[in-house]
């Protein structure tokens, strides 16, 4: 994903603000923090709030403390995700979890949550600019929580008869929210109006939803070296993607059958994991994932139309073509 080569320092000072707090801290607690960081990731989310702002006539400067509380967030459901999923790799590395074990990266997660508020509330904004930001930051994590918390019940109950519209709703929470903050954040500390910041978020909600997609599609047909992750682990985990839900709904009942088996044994068995993924494969399930993708990215590229031209409202535009690109 290229940006505009004036976005890259105000990226790489994101990266500082967030190194130095964890420095601040006490290593015992936060130490394995910083390093989690320095993985990478692609920053798609404070990448989202810099242009946001841009967009709307703000300025960079004043939406990095924002953007980085909001990529601290992310990093936080980063952690407690991988030991929910018990997920082996995270940015080609171990995750936290299994280089620490679960009650010390289980307390990092906490810890990192803890900061980032701490962060949020000392903003210098106006008190009522400031509480107006607290409560639409406490809103869309709130989401996030909720729709990760949807996904687990599916699978603690081990309901298979989840519809394309809950499969969205869920992930409108999990993932879509929190790039739909980064985008109304960055307009509001902009100054920018309802209806601006109404498209914003809704442009950032609807390119989340394709980038989850196409993660799960990713996660069956990616190649790990570019991907980070193990492939096949949404199977294991028995994860109702938007894949699966739509293979249960139109395959044979010899197919469905040998499919629910699977998701529901969590196996981590080669054959298994394969098999799976060439029952979703023949139902059209992964094309089918695919074309969704492309038509969410579409739709949320109409709803910055608007938007005045410019180097921001390109790399907006360009942020959404790289959702479904990216093989990563």
């Amino acid at each position: 994903m290229e940006l505009h080569p004036r976005v890259k320092p105000h990226l790489s000072e994101i990266e500082r603000i967030m190194q130095d707090e964890l420095g601040k801290e006490e290593p015992r607690i936060y130490g394995m923090l910083a390093p989690f960081l320095k993985r990478g990731g692609k920053r798609i989310r404070p990448a989202l709030c810099l242009l946001s702002c841009g967009a709307v006539g703000g300025k960079y400067e004043d939406v990095l403390q924002p953007a980085a509380i909001i990529e601290l967030f992310h990093n936080f459901t980063l952690v407690h995700d991988d030991i929910e999923d018990d997920s082996q790799f995270r940015r080609g590395e171990p995750t936290l979890h299994v280089s620490y074990g679960i009650p010390i990266a289980l307390n990092s997660g906490d810890a990192l949550y803890t900061l980032l508020w701490n962060k949020l509330v000392s903003l210098r904004l106006p008190p009522s600019r400031l509480v107006k930001l607290e409560q639409l930051y406490a809103a869309s994590f709130k989401r996030v929580v909720d729709g990760q918390g949807l996904e687990l019940a599916w699978i603690k109950e081990g309901r298979f008869d989840v519809s394309e519209e809950d499969y969205l709703a869920m992930i409108y929470g999990k993932t879509s929210a929190l790039m739909g903050l980064s985008c109304e954040a960055g307009a509001m500390i902009a100054g920018g109006g309802k209806r601006l910041r109404s498209a914003l978020r809704d442009y950032g909600e609807k390119i989340g939803a394709a980038f989850q997609i196409q993660d799960d599609v990713l996660n069956l047909t990616g190649d790990f070296e570019k991907y980070k992750k193990e492939i096949g682990g949404d199977i294991t985990e028995g994860k109702r993607t938007f894949m699966v839900v739509h293979c249960l709904a139109r395959a044979g009942e010899k197919d469905k059958q040998r499919l629910t088996a699977i998701l529901s044994s969590h196996s981590k068995e080669k054959a298994d994991i394969d098999e799976a993924v060439g029952i979703l494969k023949a139902s059209g399930s992964i094309d089918y994932a695919r074309k969704k993708a492309e038509k969410l990215v579409k739709d949320a590229k109409k709803r910055i139309g608007s938007l005045k031209d410019g180097d921001d409202k390109t790399n907006l535009l360009a942020i959404a073509d790289y959702v479904v690109n990216r093989e990563a």
